[in-house]
Protein backbone atom coordinates (compact mmCIF):
# COMPACT_ATOMS: atom_id res chain seq x y z
CA UNK A 1 0.00 0.00 0.00
CA UNK A 2 1.82 3.59 -0.87
CA UNK A 3 2.31 5.87 1.86
CA UNK A 4 1.24 9.35 0.83
CA UNK A 5 5.38 10.39 0.17
CA UNK A 6 5.37 8.08 -2.55
CA UNK A 7 2.39 9.21 -3.97
CA UNK A 8 3.06 12.75 -3.65
CA UNK A 9 6.89 12.16 -5.29
CA UNK A 10 5.08 10.52 -8.30
CA UNK A 11 3.07 12.97 -9.04
CA UNK A 12 5.68 15.45 -9.17
CA UNK A 13 8.30 12.89 -10.86
CA UNK A 14 5.85 12.20 -13.41
CA UNK A 15 4.50 16.18 -14.06
CA UNK A 16 8.48 17.23 -14.49
CA UNK A 17 9.25 14.75 -16.75
CA UNK A 18 6.35 15.23 -18.71
CA UNK A 19 7.10 19.09 -18.65
CA UNK A 20 10.51 18.19 -19.95
CA UNK A 21 9.80 16.26 -22.83
CA UNK A 22 12.08 13.55 -21.25
CA UNK A 23 10.90 9.78 -21.77
CA UNK A 24 10.90 7.11 -18.77
CA UNK A 25 13.80 5.58 -20.93
CA UNK A 26 15.69 8.63 -21.26
CA UNK A 27 15.32 9.61 -18.01
CA UNK A 28 16.45 6.26 -16.88
CA UNK A 29 19.67 6.30 -19.27
CA UNK A 30 20.73 9.90 -17.56
CA UNK A 31 20.30 8.81 -14.09
CA UNK A 32 22.14 5.52 -15.02
CA UNK A 33 19.16 3.21 -13.33
CA UNK A 34 16.45 1.08 -15.02
CA UNK A 35 13.42 2.19 -16.91
CA UNK A 36 11.32 -0.15 -14.87
CA UNK A 37 12.48 1.72 -11.29
CA UNK A 38 11.81 4.95 -12.89
CA UNK A 39 8.30 3.56 -14.06
CA UNK A 40 7.86 2.07 -10.35
CA UNK A 41 8.93 5.40 -9.14
CA UNK A 42 5.71 7.32 -10.86
CA UNK A 43 3.33 4.45 -10.22
CA UNK A 44 4.74 4.95 -6.09
CA UNK A 45 5.58 1.44 -5.98
CA UNK A 46 9.26 2.48 -5.09
CA UNK A 47 10.34 4.87 -2.68
CA UNK A 48 13.39 7.09 -4.13
CA UNK A 49 16.20 7.20 -1.66
CA UNK A 50 17.53 10.99 -1.38
CA UNK A 51 20.50 10.27 -3.61
CA UNK A 52 17.62 9.21 -6.40
CA UNK A 53 15.81 12.15 -5.92
CA UNK A 54 19.09 14.45 -6.80
CA UNK A 55 19.77 12.21 -9.50
CA UNK A 56 16.51 12.90 -11.01
CA UNK A 57 16.49 16.74 -10.27
CA UNK A 58 19.94 17.36 -12.28
CA UNK A 59 18.57 14.88 -14.93
CA UNK A 60 15.74 17.12 -15.18
CA UNK A 61 17.75 20.27 -14.82
CA UNK A 62 15.15 21.14 -11.99
CA UNK A 63 15.03 24.26 -10.64
CA UNK A 64 16.69 24.92 -6.66
CA UNK A 65 13.16 26.08 -5.01
CA UNK A 66 11.46 22.66 -7.13
CA UNK A 67 14.28 20.39 -5.68
CA UNK A 68 13.40 21.46 -2.27
CA UNK A 69 9.50 20.65 -2.99
CA UNK A 70 10.96 16.65 -4.68
CA UNK A 71 12.81 16.34 -1.60
CA UNK A 72 10.44 17.31 0.71
CA UNK A 73 7.94 14.91 -1.25
CA UNK A 74 10.25 12.23 -1.22
CA UNK A 75 9.99 12.40 2.62
CA UNK A 76 13.38 14.33 3.32
CA UNK A 77 14.45 17.75 4.60
CA UNK A 78 15.28 20.09 1.98
CA UNK A 79 18.64 19.98 0.60
CA UNK A 80 19.29 23.86 -0.78
CA UNK A 81 19.71 27.16 1.47
CA UNK A 82 16.92 30.14 0.89
CA UNK A 83 19.34 33.02 1.96
CA UNK A 84 18.52 36.90 2.11
CA UNK A 85 21.03 38.45 0.17
CA UNK A 86 22.36 40.41 3.32
CA UNK A 87 23.22 37.20 5.10
CA UNK A 88 26.58 36.96 6.62
CA UNK A 89 27.26 33.22 4.37
CA UNK A 90 26.53 35.51 0.98
CA UNK A 91 28.93 38.49 1.97
CA UNK A 92 31.22 37.13 -0.88
CA UNK A 93 28.26 37.26 -3.73
CA UNK A 94 27.03 40.70 -2.14
CA UNK A 95 30.28 41.98 -2.82
CA UNK A 96 30.17 40.62 -6.68
CA UNK A 97 26.91 42.23 -7.41
CA UNK A 98 28.29 45.03 -6.12
CA UNK A 99 31.09 45.25 -7.78
CA UNK A 100 29.25 44.30 -11.02
CA UNK A 101 26.34 47.38 -10.66
CA UNK A 102 29.81 49.72 -9.76
CA UNK A 103 31.97 48.95 -12.45
CA UNK A 104 28.58 49.91 -15.51
CA UNK A 105 28.23 53.35 -13.86
CA UNK A 106 27.39 55.15 -15.24
CA UNK A 107 25.01 53.23 -17.31
CA UNK A 108 22.16 51.05 -15.66
CA UNK A 109 22.34 48.22 -13.86
CA UNK A 110 19.82 46.37 -11.80
CA UNK A 111 19.94 42.90 -9.42
CA UNK A 112 16.32 41.81 -10.10
CA UNK A 113 14.94 38.39 -8.66
CA UNK A 114 13.32 35.50 -10.66
CA UNK A 115 9.99 37.37 -11.03
CA UNK A 116 12.06 40.94 -11.51
CA UNK A 117 11.61 42.43 -8.94
CA UNK A 118 14.21 45.04 -8.30
CA UNK A 119 16.65 44.26 -5.32
CA UNK A 120 19.25 46.78 -6.13
CA UNK A 121 20.01 49.15 -8.31
CA UNK A 122 22.73 51.52 -8.98
CA UNK A 123 22.85 55.34 -9.87
CA UNK A 124 22.64 55.16 -13.85
CA UNK A 125 19.85 52.88 -13.46
CA UNK A 126 18.19 55.84 -10.76
CA UNK A 127 18.75 58.35 -13.30
CA UNK A 128 17.09 56.77 -15.85
CA UNK A 129 14.24 55.37 -13.52
CA UNK A 130 14.29 59.58 -12.40
CA UNK A 131 13.79 60.53 -16.04
CA UNK A 132 11.00 58.44 -16.76
CA UNK A 133 9.06 59.01 -13.74
CA UNK A 134 9.50 62.76 -13.21
CA UNK A 135 10.67 62.13 -9.79
CA UNK A 136 14.37 62.89 -7.98
CA UNK A 137 13.90 60.83 -4.99
CA UNK A 138 13.99 57.06 -5.23
CA UNK A 139 11.16 57.36 -2.54
CA UNK A 140 9.47 59.25 -4.83
CA UNK A 141 9.06 56.37 -7.75
CA UNK A 142 5.50 54.82 -7.98
CA UNK A 143 4.95 51.27 -6.30
CA UNK A 144 5.05 49.70 -9.99
CA UNK A 145 8.80 50.86 -10.39
CA UNK A 146 9.81 48.34 -8.27
CA UNK A 147 9.38 45.57 -10.77
CA UNK A 148 10.98 45.92 -13.84
CA UNK A 149 8.50 44.56 -16.35
CA UNK A 150 5.78 45.95 -14.42
CA UNK A 151 7.62 49.23 -15.07
CA UNK A 152 7.62 48.84 -18.55
CA UNK A 153 4.05 47.41 -18.99
CA UNK A 154 1.97 50.29 -16.83
CA UNK A 155 0.70 52.48 -17.91
CA UNK A 156 2.24 55.59 -15.39
CA UNK A 157 5.49 53.89 -16.54
CA UNK A 158 7.82 52.94 -20.06
CA UNK A 159 5.77 52.13 -22.24
CA UNK A 160 4.00 55.29 -23.79
CA UNK A 161 7.61 56.39 -23.97
CA UNK A 162 8.66 53.44 -26.11
CA UNK A 163 8.63 54.15 -30.01
CA UNK A 164 9.19 50.56 -30.80
CA UNK A 165 6.85 49.33 -27.97
CA UNK A 166 5.01 46.85 -30.83
CA UNK A 167 8.70 44.99 -30.99
CA UNK A 168 9.57 45.57 -27.58
CA UNK A 169 6.40 43.93 -25.83
CA UNK A 170 6.08 40.53 -27.40
CA UNK A 171 10.00 40.26 -27.23
CA UNK A 172 9.52 40.16 -23.85
CA UNK A 173 6.31 38.59 -23.13
CA UNK A 174 7.73 35.74 -25.22
CA UNK A 175 11.07 35.76 -23.10
CA UNK A 176 9.13 35.34 -19.86
CA UNK A 177 6.78 32.43 -21.00
CA UNK A 178 9.97 30.25 -22.13
CA UNK A 179 11.12 31.19 -18.66
CA UNK A 180 7.87 30.43 -17.28
CA UNK A 181 7.40 27.13 -18.83
CA UNK A 182 10.89 26.64 -17.90
CA UNK A 183 10.33 27.26 -14.03
CA UNK A 184 8.22 25.22 -11.99
CA UNK A 185 4.59 26.08 -10.07
CA UNK A 186 6.85 27.32 -7.00
CA UNK A 187 7.75 30.04 -9.29
CA UNK A 188 5.06 33.45 -9.88
CA UNK A 189 6.41 34.40 -13.59
CA UNK A 190 2.97 32.61 -14.93
CA UNK A 191 1.21 35.02 -12.99
CA UNK A 192 3.56 37.78 -13.86
CA UNK A 193 3.14 36.72 -17.43
CA UNK A 194 -0.78 37.06 -16.76
CA UNK A 195 -0.68 40.54 -15.13
CA UNK A 196 1.60 41.62 -18.07
CA UNK A 197 -1.15 40.71 -20.63
CA UNK A 198 -3.76 42.05 -18.86
CA UNK A 199 -2.62 45.70 -18.87
CA UNK A 200 -3.98 48.07 -21.52
CA UNK A 201 -1.79 48.25 -24.76
CA UNK A 202 -0.43 45.03 -25.00
CA UNK A 203 -0.29 43.34 -28.82
CA UNK A 204 -2.82 40.87 -28.78
CA UNK A 205 -0.97 38.96 -31.20
CA UNK A 206 2.46 39.01 -28.96
CA UNK A 207 2.45 35.18 -29.81
CA UNK A 208 2.29 35.65 -33.51
CA UNK A 209 4.41 38.35 -33.71
CA UNK A 210 7.40 38.55 -36.24
CA UNK A 211 9.96 40.67 -35.51
CA UNK A 212 10.25 44.33 -37.18
CA UNK A 213 13.14 45.04 -40.15
CA UNK A 214 15.62 46.47 -37.65
CA UNK A 215 19.07 47.56 -38.66
CA UNK A 216 20.47 46.47 -35.37
CA UNK A 217 21.57 42.84 -34.47
CA UNK A 218 19.62 43.32 -31.11
CA UNK A 219 16.81 44.54 -30.46
CA UNK A 220 16.94 48.13 -28.57
CA UNK A 221 14.85 50.05 -26.44
CA UNK A 222 14.10 52.90 -27.85
CA UNK A 223 12.75 55.78 -25.58
CA UNK A 224 11.58 59.34 -26.40
CA UNK A 225 10.64 61.84 -23.71
CA UNK A 226 11.19 65.71 -24.04
CA UNK A 227 13.25 65.81 -27.20
CA UNK A 228 15.26 63.49 -25.59
CA UNK A 229 15.92 60.29 -27.48
CA UNK A 230 17.58 57.06 -25.65
CA UNK A 231 18.37 53.58 -27.04
CA UNK A 232 19.34 50.81 -24.86
CA UNK A 233 20.14 47.16 -25.62
CA UNK A 234 20.74 45.20 -22.17
CA UNK A 235 22.61 42.11 -20.65
CA UNK A 236 21.30 39.52 -18.03
CA UNK A 237 24.13 37.93 -16.12
CA UNK A 238 23.24 35.22 -13.78
CA UNK A 239 25.65 33.20 -11.22
CA UNK A 240 27.20 30.10 -12.78
CA UNK A 241 27.29 27.71 -9.40
CA UNK A 242 24.34 28.66 -7.35
CA UNK A 243 23.68 26.05 -4.03
CA UNK A 244 21.07 28.84 -2.89
CA UNK A 245 17.47 29.32 -3.24
CA UNK A 246 18.11 32.69 -3.56
CA UNK A 247 21.56 32.48 -5.61
CA UNK A 248 19.95 30.79 -8.36
CA UNK A 249 16.74 33.09 -8.71
CA UNK A 250 18.56 36.45 -9.02
CA UNK A 251 19.92 37.83 -12.12
CA UNK A 252 22.04 41.37 -12.92
CA UNK A 253 20.13 43.21 -15.99
CA UNK A 254 22.72 45.72 -17.83
CA UNK A 255 21.77 48.57 -19.78
CA UNK A 256 24.28 49.71 -22.16
CA UNK A 257 23.77 52.85 -24.83
CA UNK A 258 22.72 51.78 -28.71
CA UNK A 259 24.15 55.33 -30.19
CA UNK A 260 26.53 58.30 -28.79
CA UNK A 261 23.29 60.62 -27.91
CA UNK A 262 22.55 57.61 -24.89
CA UNK A 263 25.88 57.66 -24.07
CA UNK A 264 26.30 61.02 -23.45
CA UNK A 265 23.28 61.27 -21.85
CA UNK A 266 24.63 59.11 -18.95
CA UNK A 267 28.14 60.38 -19.34
CA UNK A 268 26.75 64.17 -18.16
CA UNK A 269 26.69 64.66 -14.91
Amino acid sequence: MMNTAQNDFALLLKSWRAKCGVSQLELSLRCEVSQKHISFLELARNSPSKIMVLLICDALEIPLRDRNTLLLAAGFAPGYRESDLSAPELAAVDQALTMMMNQQEPFPAMVVDDCYNVLRANMGAMKLQGFVYDVQRPEDFPETAGNLLHGFFAPDGYRDLIGNWSDVAPCILKRLQVEAWAAGDNSGLQELLDELTGFPGVPEDWKQHVPGDWQSPVLTVDISKNGVDLSFFSTIATLGTPQDVTLQEIRIESWFPADDATRQFFMDS
